[in-house]
C-alpha cells in the first residue's frame, strides 16, 4: 500500500528534497516507513541490509532527516502515508 502512495504521481506530494531521492531510495522510504527493519526490508527489494543502510543514510542527508522517526513524520506532515 505504502509504495502506491509514494509511486502514485496523482497522491505524491512534493516534499523537499525528494525529487533528488532515486527511485531505489523511494522503494527504501516505503520500507522505512511500513517499519521493515533492513534486513526485511533488504529481503523485500532483493538487496543486502547493508545497502539498505546506505540508501536510509542517503535519504535521511537528503530529506534533512536525523532518524527514521523523522523520515517517518516528514512523510506524514508531506502527505505521502496515511
Amino acid at each position: 500500500m505504502a509504495d502506491r502512495q509514494l509511486n502514485d504521481p496523482t497522491r505524491r506530494a512534493a516534499i523537499e528534497g525528494d525529487e533528488l531521492l532515486t527511485r531505489r531510495e523511494r522503494q527504501v522510504l516505503t520500507e522505512v516507513i511500513a517499519g521493515a527493519s533492513n534486513k526485511e526490508a533488504g529481503r523485500h527489494l532483493g538487496i543486502s541490509p547493508r545497502t539498505i543502510e546506505v540508501h536510509r543514510a542517503r535519504i535521511m542527508d537528503k530529506l534533512g532527516a536525523r532518524n527514521a522517526a523523522d523520515l517517518v513524520r516528514i512523510s506524514l506532515r508531506q502527505g505521502l502515508w496515511h
